[in-house]
């Protein structure tokens, strides 16, 4: 635990379930009022893209791929990971742990993964912007190339998480620019990130990324060994 409370983010006590006050996780921002920040984001950051790269999800069937989620369906083990696009502990995540579960248990059909948005008021107005944007390509089918592009992105620091970069990395991904800039400046998923926020303050979440394997909370998800461990111990269980 000494680990992940170095790199993890706590979130914010104004976000805790039952204050009356709009949680600070999610950006508030109303139908007009975006249109000038946008304005303003596209004048104020450089223009520059910033190299990232994106991993492939060909050798995964169509079938196992659903939005935020990818892997078998009739998988017996079910991995739950709220993050933040913005937290670097997510990145690391996605860097080291993530990639290992791809090939050792995603690819072979023995476990799911599930994304779910954990946006941090210490982080927005990125992190639900980011967040919105995942579930724009969501809506073409690239959840999890605009995943990885996202968390690539930290390298470049706020530049990366304008709505202006995310455009561009929808076009780098040959996404419809016109249907995804809609999607994400008339903040058509702002309800859904919203709704998975809110879901994880009321699982008593505190810190990103979490991970909950079959329902479970792990404690430390940056511990590959431990991770699999448990993975292989639910898979026993089963007989596989």
């Amino acid at each position: 635990m000494a680990e992940r409370s170095r790199t993890s983010r706590p979130v914010s006590a104004a976000t805790a379930p039952g204050k009356k006050s709009p949680p600070t996780g999610l950006l508030l921002i109303g139908g007009g009022a975006i249109l000038v920040v946008l304005a303003v984001i596209f004048y104020v950051i450089a223009n520059q893209s910033a190299p990232v790269t994106v991993s492939s999800y060909s050798d995964v069937p169509a079938e196992w791929i659903s939005r935020n989620e990818i892997g078998n369906l009739d998988a017996v083990v079910t991995l739950q990971g709220w993050e933040d696009f913005l937290c670097p502990a997510c990145g690391s995540w996605n860097q080291t742990v993530k990639p290992k579960l791809m090939d050792d248990y995603i690819k072979a059909g023995k476990i799911r993964l599930e994304y779910h948005h954990f946006p941090l008021s210490q982080h927005e107005p990125g992190a639900s912007t980011a967040a919105q944007a995942a579930e724009c390509a969501a809506d073409q089918g690239a959840f999890w190339p605009m995943h990885d592009k996202l968390f690539a992105g930290q390298n470049s620091g706020a530049a990366a998480f304008s709505a202006e970069r995310m455009i561009q990395y929808a076009e780098d991904l040959g996404l419809d620019s016109r249907t995804f800039t809609q999607c994400l400046t008339g903040q058509e998923h702002f309800a859904q990130v919203r709704a998975s926020l809110d879901q994880a303050m009321s699982l008593g979440l505190n810190s990103t990324p979490s991970l909950l394997i079959n329902g479970q909370l792990v404690d430390n998800p940056m511990d590959y060994a431990a991770v699999s461990a448990e993975i292989d111990r639910l898979l026993a269980v089963t007989g596989q």
